[in-house]
């Protein structure tokens, strides 16, 4: 039986169920966070059918060049093809895929990139399937790693399994007068949105993410898609705070801050324990905390690799993966790809300097 391909034939409520049927679900495959960051407008969704169940899904992005008939589609962290009570996964991955190109790039004339969450043993094999079905990894683009901790053993386990300078610091966080909040109302998001400004201010470094919209896209997130808050407050004042999510079967930690006066707390310990025990409440198996540079940022690197301790791997994703209508095309996002770096590398340097 051959797959049918939806494309822009289902609502909200409906991809927002739909999301919740696969493993690999995430937050930014769910249509709120796109539709926050990017526009509602830019928004298209594909679904693969196997007969009338639903085999794959991808969100992508869609611009369009100013003064050309095109543009490019992105698809972050998709497609999802992991279903929860299926399996044949990379079946539906190479449908999904192909799909994907049939209708962005043969159809509507655009490029196309896609960002697969894929990590580790199946890289080569997805390596292979997508360069078979005319993908073309991005060339320059960085590899993104990132460490996930296997949250299957039991709390005491995992609390063993820490670097034992994490646990030493987590401990001394305990003793401070310290209070853990956590939850899913905008007053949690509003308290976070303070000290990350503290912190973006402190380190001087370019925030390329506003944390202003997490509580526009909350309040879209139907309840079994929410983000959680989780704040630290140390003698009435709250000094540390981070924002994770958990869908599918892994759990993703997005963003953490920690103020002036929560340095000296160890405040951010307790955010991230509790931050990791709710994970593993959800029924997640694993917990990816979201990136690493070791070189750029040792410091958060020492951090996230003594808090996996044990029961953390250090994994790369395969890359980026473009498809393109045409030779000019492709020569035209190289240009463009290549003045976004300088724009990026530009920032980082002002907000260093300044």
């Amino acid at each position: 039986m051959f797959p049918a391909v939806e494309v822009d034939r289902i609502d909200e409520t409906s991809w927002n169920v739909l999301t919740t049927r696969f493993s690999d679900a995430n937050i930014y495959q769910t249509w709120p966070y796109e539709a926050v960051k990017s526009g509602e407008s830019k928004l298209s969704h594909l679904v693969v059918r196997n007969g009338a169940d639903v085999a794959a899904a991808a969100q992508a992005r869609v611009v369009h060049l100013p003064f050309f008939r095109s543009g490019i589609a992105y698809v972050r962290w998709g497609p999802l093809s992991r279903r929860r009570d299926q399996h044949g996964e990379l079946t539906s991955f190479q449908d999904a895929v192909r799909a994907l190109k049939t209708e962005y790039v043969g159809r509507r004339g655009l490029s196309l990139r896609i960002l697969p969450r894929v990590s580790g043993a199946d890289n080569e094999f997805v390596q292979a399937l997508l360069q078979d079905e005319g993908y073309v990894l991005r060339e320059g683009a960085k590899v993104q790693s990132t460490i996930v901790i296997d949250l299957r053993p039991t709390l005491d386990e995992l609390s063993r399994g820490l670097h034992h300078k994490w646990r030493y610091n987590l401990n001394k966080a305990r003793k401070q007068r310290a209070t853990m909040l956590e939850g899913e109302d905008e007053n949690f998001f509003l308290q976070f949105e303070r000290i990350h400004r503290e912190m973006v201010k402190r380190k001087r470094f370019a925030s390329f993410v506003d944390v202003t919209e997490l509580k526009t896209i909350q309040h879209r997130l139907p309840p079994a898609l929410k983000m959680r808050a989780f704040l630290c407050s140390v003698d009435g004042d709250v000094c540390a705070g981070g924002v994770c999510s958990a869908l599918g079967d892994t759990a993703l930690y997005l963003f953490g801050a920690t103020s002036d006066f929560g340095i000296s707390t160890y405040a951010s310990y307790l955010v991230h324990w509790h931050m990791l025990s709710w994970a593993k409440s959800q029924g997640c198996n694993s917990y990816d905390l979201n990136g690493i540079d070791p070189i750029r940022n040792a410091g958060g690197y020492q951090f996230k690799r003594q808090l996996s301790g044990e029961h953390g791997r250090e994994v790369s994703f395969i890359g980026e993966y473009d498809a393109y209508p045409s030779r000019t095309m492709k020569a035209l996002i190289a240009a463009g790809d290549a003045g976004r770096d300088r724009i990026r590398r530009s920032r980082h340097l002002l907000a260093r300097f300044s």
